[in-house]
């Protein structure tokens, strides 16, 4: 009842000062978009954190409404987040490379591999999902990746790749499959650029690293 009052009267302030006018809380924006209740939204944001409630929410007490809700402010927050860089700006930093897959992977709350596909001017043409696998491990197959260069026209490649439970050093599986990738891209004349590992909000670099 109290949730319902407060929403109705913050919805009144919108309306008659516009959201700029307010300082609205995170709970508060969670409240109103997703509808778990004001102080369940705020105990959440607490325990959680705001970055990492997305990945909890499976085990939250939360209805299929709430999370279908929720899922999509945090889908449409990264979407939002990546949308400056397609196919306007070159992918020709490791730093500017970083930040990208941070905003593409830093909610996963499995492992997903990510392909980026530049042209000739390394600016990016799409960015595809290889695979989204477990929550330890994503199953990555040389001959899909190289159909998907050769669908899309690809000059060159950037890899990346989430480590949900928060480790950003490369395992020897990294190593490997990375190793495998660009070699079976060589042989097509597409090099791998660099392969990104984000945790949270955190990201390495294969070619910063000298792993390349």
């Amino acid at each position: 009842m109290m949730d319902n009052i407060y929403k109705n009267l913050l919805n009144e302030r919108i309306k008659q000062y516009g959201i700029s006018a307010l300082t609205v809380s995170d709970e508060e924006a969670i409240n109103m978009l997703t509808g778990i209740p004001l102080t369940e939204a705020k105990k959440l944001i607490e325990e959680y954190g705001l970055l990492e409630l997305i990945k909890f929410r499976d085990g939250l007490n939360l209805t299929q409404a709430q999370i279908r809700k929720l899922d999509l402010v945090y889908h449409l927050v990264m979407r939002i987040s990546v949308s400056g860089f397609k196919g306007k700006e070159s992918m020709n930093s490791s730093i500017r490379t970083g930040e990208y897959f941070v905003k593409e992977l830093q909610f996963q709350r499995n492992e997903v591999f990510l392909i980026a596909l530049l042209n000739a001017q390394n600016r990016l043409i799409r960015t595809v999902a290889s695979s989204n696998g477990t929550l330890n491990e994503a199953s990555v197959y040389p001959r899909e990746v190289m159909k998907i260069v050769l669908d899309n026209n690809a000059n060159s490649v950037i890899l990346a790749h989430n480590h949900p439970g928060g480790s950003q050093e490369p395992s020897h599986a990294d190593i490997e499959l990375t190793r495998k990738l660009k070699e079976a891209l060589l042989t097509i004349g597409v090099k791998v650029v660099d392969h990104i590992i984000v945790a949270d909000s955190s990201y390495i670099s294969f070619a910063e690293k000298g792993l390349l």
